[in-house]
């Protein structure tokens, strides 16, 4: 008993025609029948969750540093810059020498943090505590005043760490300035 095959380009094109066909429709039905539920539940929505703060040497939480922005800089003939950074609780007006490698300007757009003589802070991945003296040690400081750093709160580089004196910080509430 003989069985006639007919294996030809043609017949075998025309059965993968036909498969594809088979597929495409069910991928179409499939989709479609996904996508008429009766009912979508909306996902529930997660608490946001407070980030987790460095603890000290005794285990107890750090107190996360002031952030401002700048809202001002001037420069003097004198090789001085003066920047005014602040937030809802007030404002710094600051001033470092030009010359020095850390007379940073800060940009309007970013958060910075405040480290004065109490900042103590524990940067993430790091293992040791950031303080002003610490970082003082490796930038400027400034003798005749109280000195603060600012650091870009995402991080940066050591270029972009300020170190400043303290001219003034006014408590004066920012919506009745003129």
């Amino acid at each position: 008993m003989a069985i006639d095959v007919d294996v030809s380009f043609g017949s075998i094109i025309r059965h993968m025609k036909r498969g594809f066909a088979i597929v495409v429709i069910a991928v179409l039905a499939i989709g479609t029948l996904s996508c008429t539920s009766s009912k979508s539940t909306p996902a529930a929505t997660p608490a946001v969750a407070k980030p987790t703060l460095p603890k000290d040497e005794q285990g107890n939480d750090l107190l996360m540093p002031e952030i401002v922005r700048a809202e001002q800089v001037q420069t003097d003939n004198h090789g001085v810059k003066t920047i005014t950074v602040g937030n809802a609780n007030g404002e710094y007006v600051l001033s470092c020498n030009m010359k020095a490698d850390n007379c940073m300007t800060p940009m309007p757009e970013k958060d910075y943090y405040v480290f004065n003589k109490k900042t103590k802070w524990k940067f993430s991945g790091s293992t040791g505590y950031v303080t002003l003296a610490w970082l003082q040690g490796w930038s400027v400081s400034y003798p005749n005043g109280e000195n603060i750093a600012l650091i870009p709160s995402a991080g940066g580089a050591s270029d972009e760490v300020g170190m400043y004196w303290l001219n003034s910080w006014s408590a004066e509430a920012k919506t009745g300035k003129q």
